[in-house]
């Protein structure tokens, strides 16, 4: 990160928080009692830290960009203060200390930039000071089923010594050349870029484009042309939905493309996603706000699932239950409150959502959510052919599951994942009996796969989610546009892997796949693929 790689600070300050210390009182002093700073030390604290580092920086690399930008939009801005504050979970006092410590040692970090505003902006009547969270990275705490895809690993400086934490990037707009929209995309795209990060005033270049005879300010928002614009500019691929437009084509449209499927789509994939909900409330008005979500909460116990189908949607059949209706929360950061929250699934209604985005990797034509529709028609397709001799008593359930008498039985969740992971699972497979794959299987794919794939992992409802195993997989490519969802789109299809059984399309019949069938050692139910 270009933000924080190489700062010295002026002055350092090593502070032990065990009692009577109050980082409610620490953060009043110093900080305007931000809630965002708040919620930092609250992280700090749920991670046991026990000292505290307070350094004064200079500004360098997206700091000093953003200051050199602000002028552009903002007249009498000046940066009065510049913090580096870090989190370590020994207790010690002496610089020196730093030269013993580890990675393993540093819980967190967050870089606090003070603007002043001169009276006369905006009708203001004074200078106006006020510190944001320039940019923070935080340890996700251990927790089985607290899921984040590809974390990435972050650089930091403190006190010339180098570390790194594995974490996402949080932001804080300071509403002058950059807000809620501007922070959430530097968030998920620090972990999509190679470079590691993107300056604010890349994403303010790409914005303007979007009405070129207009004039542009950051602090009036992105719309979601301009967020598209910025995607396309830097070559991000995506899938979105824009509700308001889409609903003068569809009324159904939140109703049949509802936010929570690209959402957990573009989580699953490590991408990530956004989410553009407007506020309610009297003094509400025509107000937006817009969060970046990169992870999940999984809840075995949920009665969700079960109920949909019995209760709720008797007879609907959509043909299969996706993984994300065992979702309790999706985690993401919020600018206005901080870091690493977790959003109810179903907390915003549908009727707020305007706009929601699932970021797909790179080169990518197909999405999470059609690659696991797609996988649907394929397990239909292969319906004749799973456990013909009956030997197989898990063959034999599957085929059940997907049978049409008893749709919205079998479970999909769709993963993208490269395809030496995936190889490199394959060959660590062992199934419930103890049996582990031809190690020619893989070693053969290898030559054959794309880079990088969709792995939609099918399982059943009382395997998927309370032993979080699986029977198999349909292996898409995801280079490949869909333009029909349709078996007989065997570009999309490479094959996959049932008990006993890897299906191949070998031809097409009457606008039906043939199937070459290879022989696997795996005949039970196996883990899942972990990313």
């Amino acid at each position: 990160m270009d933000g924080h790689r190489i700062i010295s600070p002026d002055r350092l300050d090593i502070i032990d928080v065990s009692p009577p210390f109050s980082s409610f009182k620490f953060i009043e002093d110093h900080f305007d009692a931000s809630p965002a700073v708040h919620r930092c030390f609250s992280l700090a604290r749920a991670a046991n830290f026990r000292t505290l580092i307070v350094e004064e920086i200079q500004e360098a690399g997206a700091v000093r960009d953003e200051n050199q930008e602000i002028p552009e939009y903002v007249n009498g801005h000046q940066m009065t203060g510049l913090k580096r504050v870090s989190f370590w979970k020994p207790k010690f006092i002496r610089e020196i200390a730093l030269k013993s410590k580890t990675d393993a040692d540093l819980v967190g970090y967050a870089i606090l930039k003070k603007d002043k505003l001169e009276a006369g902006f905006d009708g203001r009547t004074q200078d106006d000071e006020y510190w944001h969270i320039f940019e923070a990275v935080f340890r996700k705490y251990p927790h089985k089923h607290n899921c984040v895809p590809r974390t990435r690993a972050y650089k930091v400086n403190v006190n010339g010594f180098s570390f790194e934490l594995s974490g996402v990037l949080y932001c804080q707009q300071n509403a002058l050349n950059k807000v809620c929209a501007h922070v959430a995309l530097r968030s998920l795209l620090s972990r999509w870029l190679d470079e590691g990060d993107i300056l604010y005033s890349t994403i303010n270049k790409h914005a303007k484009k979007a009405y070129p005879t207009k004039p542009y300010s950051p602090a009036n928002g992105l719309d979601a042309t301009q967020i598209q614009t910025i995607l396309d500019g830097i070559g991000v691929p995506y899938k979105d939905m824009e509700y308001e437009e889409e609903e003068k084509n569809d009324p159904n449209a939140r109703k049949l493309y509802p936010y929570q499927k690209y959402l957990y789509a573009g989580v699953e994939s490590g991408s990530g996603a956004l989410l553009g909900f407007k506020l309610t409330g009297p003094k509400a008005e025509d107000s937006r706000h817009i969060i970046p979500f990169y992870g999940h909460t999984f809840n075995k116990d949920t009665w969700a699932p079960d109920a949909d189908i019995s209760y709720f949607d008797v007879g609907g059949g959509i043909g299969y239950i996706p993984s994300e209706s065992w979702t309790s929360s999706f985690i993401g950061h919020d600018d206005n409150f901080g870091p690493n929250f977790c959003v109810p699934r179903l907390y915003v209604k549908p009727d707020q959502a305007i706009y929601v985005v699932e970021l797909l990797h790179k080169g990518f034509q197909t999405s999470g959510i059609q690659a696991e529709a797609l996988s649907l028609p394929f397990l239909y397709s292969l319906y004749p052919h799973i456990a013909p001799d009956t030997t197989n008593n898990w063959s034999m359930r599957l085929k059940r599951e997907i049978s049409t008498q008893s749709a919205q039985q079998v479970v999909l969740r769709a993963i993208a994942v490269s395809a030496k992971k995936y190889l490199e699972h394959l060959s660590n497979l062992y199934d419930w009996e103890g049996n582990c794959e031809n190690p020619l299987i893989p070693s053969t794919l290898e030559s054959l796969l794309p880079e990088w794939l969709w792995v939609v992992e099918v399982s059943m409802p009382q395997l998927f989610p309370a032993n979080e195993r699986k029977l198999g997989e349909v292996v898409l490519n995801p280079y490949e546009e869909l333009d029909k969802m349709s078996p007989s789109n065997s570009k999309s299809f490479l094959f996959a892997r049932l008990p006993g059984n890897y299906f191949i399309v070998s031809g097409d019949t009457s606008g039906e796949p043939d199937f070459l069938e290879v022989p696997s050692r795996i005949k039970t139910h196996t883990e899942l693929l972990i990313i």
